[in-house]
């Protein structure tokens, strides 16, 4: 079963549009999703010095919804209050580029807007970067992720609503599970599920 580290998804259901994050871990799989507000945090439940293992990983404001592994979440929400999606994550990925741990991992991003059937996906790793605007489409769900997904890949997903979202993702297979959110707009907002 292929290990892709964290991934984040982005689709269009009924027209609307929804993202996801899934977290799979080998080191560091003792850790939950916690919901305050309109932001989700990662919280890691075991002591270690490493600074990457809990962080932002979904930040709703009124018209998007930012999805992201690490604490650029934050920063890159804040940008979208000047400027558009694709500068916001250009800016702020290229700002601060991939982790510095043992595995330079990738920093990843999704941006979805409610109503629109577009989605950016930004990437940073060590010796790749890039930002991609996709047209989304019904039963089509486009995919990065940190490890051994090259470029943008794709996965169908059906489900009811943003708890069976999260529920569906965790479910995907591919290797060492341990959380997935699922951020649906539901019109008049974004509602997120975590399972």
């Amino acid at each position: 079963m292929r290990y892709v580290g964290r991934m984040l998804g982005v689709g269009l259901k009924d027209g609307k549009p929804f993202a996801f994050y899934r977290l799979n871990s080998r080191s560091f799989p003792d850790r939950k999703a916690v919901i305050k507000g309109d932001e989700v945090y990662i919280v890691n439940l075991t002591e270690t010095e490493n600074p990457y293992v809990s962080y932002p990983v979904v930040k709703i404001l009124p018209d998007y919804a930012v999805v992201s592994n690490g604490s650029h979440t934050t920063f890159i929400a804040q940008a979208l209050e000047w400027e558009s999606p694709k500068k916001a994550l250009i800016h702020v990925l290229d700002a601060m580029d991939y982790e510095r741990d043992e595995y330079n991992t990738p920093r990843i991003a999704a941006i979805i807007q409610r109503d629109k059937d577009w989605a950016f996906l930004g990437f940073a790793g060590k010796d790749e970067f890039w930002v991609k605007r996709v047209t989304l489409e019904e039963g089509r769900t486009f995919f990065i992720a940190t490890y051994n997904v090259y470029g943008i890949e794709t996965l169908s997903l059906d489900f009811k609503d943003e708890k069976d979202l999260a529920e569906k993702v965790l479910r995907l297979e591919f290797a060492h599970p341990v959380l997935a959110i699922g951020v649906v707009d539901g019109g008049d907002k974004f509602r997120i599920g975590v399972k």
